[in-house]
């Protein structure tokens, strides 16, 4: 931790000991950021965000983007466990057009000589006022400084939504359903979701999903959202394997929606995060 923290002292490292220090980086702290970009608000619900129909549906449900009818633009941040070189950054818009609507996001993580670069190009579209649809194409891409082969691949994302009645929302989604890899010892995980919204009454909406990666234990995610007021909502969750919790809140102010989450993960600690995004 304390290496991570004094860049100088990593900068002179040789280039045996950086190669080193970055894989034992990539084992104890990325955790599949490619596949697991997430915003603010999903963040502070446990990682429940399959329902959600707004610009960060590019990050988790690309079939939620058929439901935006304005121009929507967003960007975010989150500090990993607080190390800078863990940050995470975020930009994501979505464009209506006809029959549907255009998606576009950049995820970025790490630093200098380890990060990680996702670019999707998403299409979220309704088939019936109750059932959406979305797909999206991936540009994945890992650097580990200028003296290591570095990987690049494309793989693809698929997602539904579906309006059972009118508490209930189901979710459902698919990460790089082919298992495409970065090269023959690198993985890309295969990333299956899914999940339902029960909105309890105008205030109160609980949200629960099931998370399975290959070659991974399942797990759970549950989330619930208290608006206090219709701009202003108060949001906790909890995601097992491993064991986070999380809280945030989120505000409105006419066509500007910020969002804040903490997460704490049981054994390294808290990752704050911020979201904004506006319609136009």
């Amino acid at each position: 931790m304390n290496t991570l923290s004094e860049y100088n002292n990593f900068i002179i490292l040789g280039p045996q000991m950086r190669s080193f220090f970055i894989f034992i980086l990539q084992l104890l702290f990325i955790q599949n950021s490619i596949a697991q970009s997430l915003d603010a608000k999903t963040n502070s619900l446990g990682s429940c965000g399959l329902t959600q129909t707004n610009v960060w549906s590019n990050l988790e449900n690309q079939a939620g983007l058929a439901s935006i009818n304005k121009f929507v633009f967003g960007i975010g941040s989150k500090k990993q466990f607080l190390l800078n070189e863990l940050n995470n950054h975020t930009i994501a818009c979505a464009i209506p057009i006809y029959g549907g609507v255009i998606g576009l996001n950049l995820n970025y993580f790490g630093f200098e000589l380890y990060n990680e670069t996702k670019i999707g190009l998403a299409f979220g579209k309704k088939l019936s006022p109750s059932f959406n649809i979305g797909v999206q194409l991936d540009y994945l891409g890992t650097y580990v400084n200028e003296n290591l082969n570095n990987l690049h691949n494309f793989t693809f994302e698929i997602g539904i939504q579906k309006q059972l009645n009118r508490e209930l929302v189901l979710g459902a989604h698919i990460f790089n359903p082919t298992t495409v890899k970065l090269n023959e010892e690198e993985n890309i995980p295969s990333l299956f979701k899914i999940g339902l919204r029960y909105n309890a009454n105008q205030k109160v909406s609980v949200f629960t999903e099931g998370h399975l990666e290959s070659n991974q234990n399942g797990s759970l995610h549950l989330g619930v959202e208290y608006k206090i007021i219709k701009e202003f909502a108060l949001r906790t969750g909890f995601s097992t394997n491993p064991t986070k919790n999380s809280f945030g809140v989120g505000y409105t102010l006419s066509k500007i929606e910020i969002d804040v989450s903490v997460n704490k993960h049981q054994d390294l600690g808290y990752s704050p995060q911020l979201s904004v995004s506006s319609r136009f």
